[in-house]
């Protein structure tokens, strides 16, 4: 009986070519994109995008500047104008990681360098200023030298003329070290971090994992609901409703509805907890939020039914279901932070609606901004939902047991 049933279970699945493929296919393949996704968050490898600014306009603000833009390992960008704002603009709405600007000013604190971040991308900070120091380091290492004799100058008292000359030797010499690529041990802090946004207000990394996780149980409950079709096809039932004059069609609409409802409902209660919890600022948003969720559940109702009604079997709906799951939340953001993926990967991430429905509702919540901004997701959400919708309703009509 033991052989029996395994003889039977192995012909099922060799019979079912497509359950076959996914079920040995696939796998490796989910392999392959994790380790691109996860392989890309370690500190070495990251790649921040940094908005950079100078507001000194000295000869050494232009040799860090240079030696920024010319660093492989960031994607650091002079912004236009060369201002504060528009660095604090451009990281507010996430168009950079992190800012970095060369005060002409070094204020109270004396730091001539400030680093602003995000708090939903606080890491990216001290990755900026540890990048910075070493960029430093290598190229005006001179610069660092000077900033240390002038840090500690209080305690020595005044430099004697010796001591100074014996100073400007030392700087020349590190300049041309660094020219020649020779190392150099010369650190010293000199930076100083800001957030962009009022550290009472927060919320802003709850705002992120609350897009991430609804998205998420929005696309895994539309999944299951869809899977509805596959069992009234191999019932008959399917046969029997197409027989009649409506067809399949109006079957297909009640099931999307039903699903943009559960996935509205679901996201509701996820937002409701964290305004509870957290205080993130809801009730002040309301009328954006109902919107960017209508978008969401569209989007999982009508991509859910599509992706389902394409497969003939219930095996096959499973495995191509969980396989969508999966990728689209390692590569959409909602596992790990997109920031912190290799750049190729952030710019696929686009493609899949976890990144557009996390940056919405951040858009909302986090970073007050208004349609203006945001009818670029709710167009891509909504399309997404009506084309597979359109798919399912023409899959259907033609299906057979």
């Amino acid at each position: 009986m033991t052989l029996a049933m395994f003889r039977v279970m192995a012909l099922e699945l060799w019979r079912d070519r497509g359950a076959l493929v996914m079920a040995f296919f696939l796998p490796p393949l989910v392999f392959l994109i994790f380790s691109a996704v996860f392989s890309g968050t370690t500190g070495e490898n990251i790649k921040l995008r940094i908005a950079v600014a100078d507001a000194a306009h000295t000869e050494g603000s232009r040799r860090l500047l240079a030696a920024l833009t010319a660093d492989p390992s960031l994607r650091a960008e002079p912004v236009t104008p060369q201002t504060y704002a528009e660095v604090r603009r451009q990281v507010r709405s996430s168009q950079a990681d992190a800012g970095l600007v060369i005060r002409a000013d070094p204020g109270a604190e004396g730091s001539p360098i400030v680093i602003l971040a995000d708090q939903t991308r606080q890491v990216a900070a001290p990755l900026v200023q540890a990048r910075t120091q070493q960029v430093m380091a290598r190229a005006m290492p001179d610069v660092l030298l000077a900033r240390t004799v002038r840090d500690i100058g209080p305690a020595l008292g005044d430099l004697t003329a010796e001591q100074q000359d014996t100073l400007k030797m030392a700087q020349k010499e590190a300049r041309d070290d660094a020219a020649q690529g020779k190392p150099t041990d010369a650190q010293q802090s000199m930076f100083a971090r800001e957030d962009v946004a009022g550290a009472k207000k927060g919320g802003g990394t709850i705002v992120y994992y609350a897009g991430a996780v609804t998205v998420l149980f929005a696309l895994f409950s539309a999944m299951h609901g869809a899977l509805s079709l596959i069992d009234e096809r191999r019932s008959g039932i399917a046969d029997r409703i197409m027989a009649g004059r409506a067809g399949m069609g109006p079957v297909v609409t009640g099931k999307f509805l039903f699903l943009g409802l559960q996935a509205a409902v679901q996201a509701g209660a996820i937002f409701l907890t964290a305004t509870l919890v957290y205080g993130t600022p809801l009730l002040a948003h309301l009328p954006l939020w109902c919107v960017t969720t209508a978008a969401v559940s569209v989007c999982s109702g009508g991509l859910a039914l599509g992706l389902v009604s394409v497969c003939r079997t219930r095996d096959q709906a499973q495995m191509l279901s969980t396989f969508v799951i999966l990728v689209l939340a390692a590569i959409g953001g909602s596992m790990v932070p997109r920031f912190l993926m290799p750049p190729w990967l952030q710019a696929v991430g686009w493609a899949t609606p976890h990144a557009w429905v996390i940056d919405a509702y951040q858009a909302v919540l986090w970073r007050d901004e208004g349609p203006d901004t945001l009818y670029k997701a709710w167009l891509v959400l909504g399309l997404t939902g009506a084309i597979g919708l359109m798919v399912a309703q023409i899959t259907t009509r033609y299906a057979r047991r």
